[in-house]
């Protein structure tokens, strides 16, 4: 790159303080339920209906015990059962056709795993401040397409919480072996 006169010396990008920023706080906005935010009175003749947002925080690790406290009999209770769905799901990821019971078994596996859903959506909404009640009601009007968006939302946030530990755990390995070479 050529150096103009009085060009600043700008610092080059850096793409992960970049990621970690972006995943501080993230809007999403929840257009089926724009139709409950109409202006009301002489505003409708000026404002079109909205689509209401909700903020999103990364979660610290107090937060995560938390959840983890809250939900600790839930989740004993599904480890339990995910034994009997595992030769579900690796004839599923074999791409094998699963049979109507079969898929009527995970879907109550998943309706199980609701509150735990619902536990950490209480956590993760930082705007506005919901209880658990208020998330539960939520995501019951909340159309497939906006609770779909809001789900893929959480579990990128989660999964690069994950990928950040495996980051962690790699690091940790290569020192421990190269201590004991």
């Amino acid at each position: 790159m050529a150096r103009v006169r009085g060009q600043l010396d700008a610092p080059l990008l850096d793409v992960g303080t970049v990621r970690e920023d972006y995943w501080e706080r993230k809007e999403i906005l929840l257009p089926s339920l724009s139709r409950l935010f109409k202006p009301k009175g002489w505003r409708r003749w000026f404002y079109k209906e909205q689509a209401p947002k909700i903020v999103l925080k990364r979660l610290t690790q107090s937060d995560w015990d938390k959840i983890d406290e809250k939900s600790q009999l839930l989740n004993s209770e599904l480890s339990e059962e995910a034994v009997n769905y595992a030769p579900i799901i690796q004839k599923y990821n074999a791409g094998k056709k699963l049979t109507d019971k079969e898929y009527r078994e995970i879907n109550e596996y998943g309706v199980k795993m609701r509150p735990m859903t619902y536990m950490m959506l209480q956590q993760i909404i930082d705007e506005p401040n919901m209880s658990y009640e208020d998330i539960k009601i939520m995501m019951e009007v909340l159309d497939d397409f906006d609770k779909d968006t809001l789900l893929s939302y959480v579990s990128l946030m989660t999964s690069e919480k994950a990928s950040v530990m495996k980051r962690v755990y790699d690091k940790r390995m290569k020192e421990a072996e190269m201590i004991r070479q």
